[in-house]
């Protein structure tokens, strides 16, 4: 949010400023015949430029204020500089409605092609819902851990301040980090007991499954990245490429943590769910070996009441979708 107002705010000063600029020079320019005249003509035409960029940054109601900001401006110069020059006022005219035609066609193409982008995101995020609905299909519980996995990596990219794209690879990444379990056989995937080791060479490809996968889709490829990368550990000791650190994608060492803190406190086949305090132990203990550093001491702000509640939310939550 923080970084949405401050993209609101650098937009609306700049054509803030644009306008001004204009507006003074086009005022100090004189307007004798002679080459000065053909630089202030060409100054007026450039009214239409915070006009175009307040359609393109706020849609049709921001280039119609802005147009009626410029004519308020411009007005009183006409009437100044140019009363009882009947020819000369309808060019002054011609250039108001030519801002005004400006701002009414391209605020209604830039709000028609935002609705379209919007109506494009909608179902990009249906898509996403249907592939881990896909997976809960096949194994019992995952659809409810993604996002639950999704609610703690979230606020743990709030609380880190990382930037709205981040913060939207880590929420697709977490939603899909198990994607790539579709290619696991269901007697590995299922299996009520521990697994063997070759069993657990199978199901350590599901990671780079997930990126094949993910990678295909050109508006996916980040989060491909941080797919393929969820299992490294900090340390290195990890898997597929043993990374360490900062070669892992940041978006994978926040996942790191949210996910195994909702793997201990889920029950599964071969185990029972471990109790918040004794999961926030582990956490803490695994610092600088399986988790950032940085990540862990994000996490360990919340309290087990916070967590409690997020995961509470996402079960809600998730029973009113279905």
């Amino acid at each position: 949010m923080t970084d949405d107002r401050n993209s609101l705010s650098g937009h609306m000063a700049v054509v803030g400023i644009a306008l001004i600029v204009v507006t003074a020079l086009h005022w100090l320019t004189p307007v004798q015949p002679g080459a000065e005249h053909m630089v202030h003509i060409l100054l007026r035409k450039l009214f239409v430029v915070p006009v175009l960029l307040a359609a393109v940054w706020f849609g049709l109601r921001g280039a119609v204020f802005t147009a009626t900001v410029t004519t308020a401006v411009y007005l009183p110069y006409v009437y100044l500089a140019w009363t009882g020059q009947t020819a000369e006022n309808f060019n002054q005219a011609g250039e108001v409605l030519s801002v005004w035609g400006v701002a009414l066609i391209a605020g209604w193409l830039v709000g028609r092609e935002k609705s379209a982008l919007h109506e494009k995101a909608a179902v990009h995020r249906g898509a996403l819902t249907a592939l881990v609905s896909a997976l809960d299909a096949r194994e019992h519980d995952t659809e409810l851990h993604s996002w639950r996995v999704r609610a703690y990596a979230l606020r743990i990219a709030e609380r880190m301040k990382l930037s709205h794209a981040d913060r939207r690879v880590v929420e697709q990444a977490a939603l899909l980090h198990d994607i790539g379990k579709i290619g696991v056989p269901d007697n590995i995937l299922l299996k009520p007991g521990p697994l063997t080791e070759t069993e657990w060479e199978v199901m350590r490809r599901h990671p780079q499954i997930g990126q094949q996968i993910l990678a295909s889709v050109p508006s996916l490829e980040e989060i491909s990245a941080v797919v393929l990368a969820h299992h490294e550990h900090y340390d290195g000791s990890g898997y597929p490429k043993g990374l360490k650190g900062e070669q892992i994608p940041l978006g994978a060492r926040v996942f790191a943590v949210a996910d195994a803190y909702d793997a201990l406190t889920s029950s599964r086949p071969y185990r029972k769910a471990t109790g918040v305090e004794d999961a926030l132990r582990v956490i803490k203990r695994e610092r600088g070996k399986y988790f950032d550093p940085l990540v862990v001491d994000t996490f360990l702000e919340m309290t087990p009441a916070e967590l409690a509640a997020m995961r509470s939310a996402v079960t809600h939550t998730t029973a009113g979708l279905g």
